[in-house]
């Protein structure tokens, strides 16, 4: 059936922020003819009206969680906590349990993305190179996938 298709064929760009979408067209064999992502996304959502509440409920999310609003966040889960199904239910009481960590995470500027990005590209070093002897070129691999200039000192013998 078709909208089984469509469901199937393009469920990432449901999952896709709605302001991002792409203008582009391109051929979709589902539909049988040319169109552009947001096309594609209104002719799947027109299948079910429940699917177009999750959708929608989905973007709106999205949004206040991508712009930090903690608030508004928060008060969408609690407003539609009784009105959406079980799986869902269980994601947004998961949220509410964590509501403080979570807006602490929204509000606060840090992050450990760079770290944690620094060790996935060591650990990636490791599972290619799969053991330097050396542990000086070990290290010098690291620094240049890091882009680090290693700033070497030369010893001045002193002439007495």
């Amino acid at each position: 059936s078709l909208p089984y298709r469509s469901m199937k064929n393009h469920w990432r760009i449901l999952q896709k922020d709605s302001r991002k979408l792409s203008l582009n067209r391109f051929f979709s064999r589902t539909f049988g003819q040319t169109v552009t992502p947001r096309e594609v996304v209104q002719k799947t959502l027109n299948f079910s009206e429940e699917l177009k509440f999750y959708y929608e409920l989905y973007q709106i999310l999205l949004f206040h969680f991508q712009e930090m609003n903690s608030k508004y966040f928060f008060e969408l889960l609690e407003d539609n906590l009784d009105l959406v199904n079980p799986a869902f239910k269980t994601v947004f009481k998961t949220f509410l349990k964590y509501k403080t960590y979570i807006t602490n995470a929204m509000e606060l500027p840090y992050s450990n993305a760079k770290l944690e990005a620094t060790n996935k590209l060591i650990k990636d070093i490791k599972r290619q190179a799969f053991g330097f002897r050396n542990f000086t070129n070990f290290k010098t691999k690291i620094y240049i996938a890091l882009n680090i200039k290693n700033e070497r000192t030369k010893f001045v013998l002193s002439r007495c």
